[in-house]
């Protein structure tokens, strides 16, 4: 996992590498993660070295000189969704600004009188890189594949012949639609919305009292015995992620 610490004070910047490493070993038993610390001691140097995809987590000071924390986030944000950031400030004065970037942590200094919402933070960075890695491997006519769950919109059977509908492909792929239900099941982003059809509940742009409508303007069906449930499921997902 690749990290960025971004802050002006070289104290600081030793303080969030030890917390974050004394996090990681900690949760050494739960999380298969290998930190790698990058720092950097203004914004100006983090942004000429940045490219999109290279941090999955970024540490920033809000207060630094010329370019501040929040100017780098709002540059990260626009080009790097999948980037995680957690700000380090001495005031309540930006909480707003944080949450236009879209921030997973908002951490007060001095940062040891606040660990808990440190670690809170930082459970919420290893969980979204969890569910951003996880997958099934898939075998097709020509080669195993594994898929990133992230990049299915969803999984039908026709005719015994099972697709994954991928963000930019259709894959015909080996086995019976029961090989692979339990697997995508386990996954709390999908749903089984009708018979043989499970979809990623990401991509769902609006229910309809017969259908889902995905974003890619595909519609599929809702069971009508199991509308109610799967309802309440969608329901229940969607006011989580807000």
């Amino acid at each position: 996992m690749e990290i960025a610490i971004v802050d002006d004070m070289e104290d600081d910047r030793n303080l969030i590498r030890h917390l974050a490493h004394t996090y990681f070993e900690e949760k050494k038993d739960l999380y298969d993660v290998s930190p790698n610390f990058i720092e950097f001691e203004s914004g100006e140097a983090f942004l000429k070295k940045y490219t999109p995809g290279q941090y999955q987590l970024v540490f920033l000071d809000i207060y630094m000189d010329k370019v501040t924390g929040i100017d780098v986030a709002k540059q990260i944000s626009t080009i790097d969704k999948n980037c995680s950031i957690i700000f380090f400030t001495t005031s309540n004065d930006h909480l707003l600004d944080g949450y236009d970037v879209h921030a997973v942590g908002y951490i007060i200094k001095p940062i040891e009188n606040h660990i808990a919402n440190f670690y809170s933070a930082m459970n919420y960075v290893v969980s979204k890189l969890e569910l951003d890695n996880a997958g099934i491997i898939v075998s097709t006519n020509f080669d195993s594949l594994y898929l990133y769950y992230k990049n299915i919109l969803y999984i039908d059977c026709n005719n015994r012949t099972v697709y994954v509908h991928l963000t930019d492909k259709v894959l015909k792929i080996l086995g019976k639609y029961s090989d692979y239900k339990d697997n995508f099941l386990s996954d709390s982003r999908f749903i089984e919305c009708f018979r043989s059809i499970i979809v990623n509940m990401d991509y769902i742009d609006t229910p309809t009292a017969s259908d889902f409508i995905l974003k890619s303007g595909e519609k599929l069906p809702i069971s009508r015995r199991k509308r109610a449930s799967v309802m309440k499921k969608y329901m229940m997902y969607f006011m989580h992620k807000q």
